[in-house]
């Protein structure tokens, strides 16, 4: 199936297209990789979002709807890229955050309300409470005549994860003979949508990369059902039958102390990197992952670092409500510093986080039997097994 497929979709361009690919080197850090440079796919409205935002509001105007409603934390990247969007094409949008109600506005809280955001706070982060008020505050719009739309928590519905169908037909024609030569692409993972896009998006394009989810919430057990309940929804979507089952599941724990919580070792690392490239990292989402994947390549837990890509999927302005962190990450960094994380492979847990880790370095993958069952996703110890599309007619992708 070529790219073609996702023209029957309205879409709303709003991302700078193609974001480019990085090659980056950080001897320091012994850190060779190549980037998929979704950081760069706008200025207000950076990151990952931007992609799913082009399907989301096509669907929203389809729909007649004149306002954006979304929900996640108080620095959700989803959220201020919501709110430019719709800045942008003229909508309005209203966004319930979570979490504590800070003293001041800054990172993307402060752009969200720049763009003419609505923001409603609850403190609460339970996900229940969260979802039953979106749900009143979208009755009262409504009522209201202001004809909402409703964008899932971070985008991630199978409308907005055609966004990442996009971008995976995007990197085939970027990479062009050398796709071949990939083998995984580890994206930040908080919502989902991304990550099934890209696995729908390369089996379409025939091409054996496979993503790995670097979660930085939730856990490998609940990830899993969530993970390929967008898989077949999207494919439904789409117009195919995808045979994917939990062991098709790749996923790294980048969750260290907690969402939004980095540790000094991440936030040192965070540091070092921007020192070494250039390419800024935030200490949310894509610092996490990184840190995390490098160190599960520490400790060869990927069979070669060559066939891999990390995608950058921005959160920039997360960096600056966490300043003080950073500015005490930035004071170590003196020529004889110890190494980051030296103390072992596996990232950085709270002792209560530690229970459903691994013995060993391994990546979470989940078996038919048990969701949260562990192995490495290494061309040595796993036979790559490739999805098998079924529309019209099996469509197989051939093992390399």
């Amino acid at each position: 199936m070529s790219s073609h497929a996702l023209e029957k979709f309205p879409r709303v361009r709003l991302a700078q297209l193609p974001t480019p690919f990085t090659q980056i080197t950080a001897p320091e850090l012994g850190l060779k990789l190549y980037l998929k440079r979704d950081d760069l796919t706008g200025n207000g409205l950076s990151g990952n979002k931007a992609r799913k935002l082009e399907f989301l509001i096509a669907d929203a105007r389809a729909q007649n709807c004149a306002t954006l409603v979304t929900c996640g934390a108080v620095q959700s990247n989803c959220a201020r890229a919501l709110a430019v969007a719709a800045a942008q094409t003229h909508l309005e949008s209203y966004l319930i955050l979570t979490g504590a109600v800070p003293a001041e506005d800054d990172g993307n809280l402060l752009i969200s309300r720049l763009a003419g955001a609505e923001i409603e706070f609850l403190t609460s982060t339970d996900p229940a409470e969260r979802d039953a008020l979106l749900a009143r505050r979208t009755a009262d719009l409504a009522a209201s005549g202001r004809r909402p739309y409703v964008v899932p928590f971070g985008g991630s519905s199978e409308v907005g994860a055609l966004g990442y169908v996009q971008a995976a037909f995007e990197m085939a024609t970027q990479l062009g003979p050398d796709a071949a030569r990939f083998r995984h692409i580890v994206t930040p993972m908080a919502s989902g949508g991304t990550y099934a896009g890209l696995y729908l998006g390369f089996a379409l394009a025939g091409l054996p990369i496979r993503p790995i989810g670097a979660f930085v919430c939730g856990s490998a057990t609940e990830w899993v059902p969530t993970l390929l309940d967008l898989i077949h929804g999207l494919a439904r979507l789409l117009g195919v039958v995808v045979a994917a089952d939990e062991s098709d599941i790749r996923l790294i724990d980048a969750r260290g102390a907690g969402y939004d919580q980095p540790t000094p070792a991440e936030l040192d690392f965070i540091a070092r990197f921007v020192r070494a490239t250039g390419v800024l990292l935030d200490p949310v989402y894509s610092g996490k992952a990184l840190y995390a994947l490098w160190r599960y390549l520490e400790c060869g837990a990927l069979d070669d670092p060559a066939d891999v890509i990390f995608l950058h999927t921005g959160g920039s302005f997360g960096i600056f409500p966490h300043r003080r962190g950073l500015s005490a990450a930035l004071a170590g960094l003196e020529p004889h510093a110890a190494d980051v994380g030296a103390a072992g492979c596996l990232p950085d847990a709270p002792v209560a986080a530690q229970a459903e880790r691994p013995a060993t370095v391994a990546l979470h993958a989940a078996t038919a039997k048990a969701a949260s069952a562990v192995h490495r996703a290494s061309r040595r110890a796993t036979p790559h097994r490739s999805p098998e599309l079924r529309p019209a007619q099996t469509i197989s992708i051939a093992s390399p």
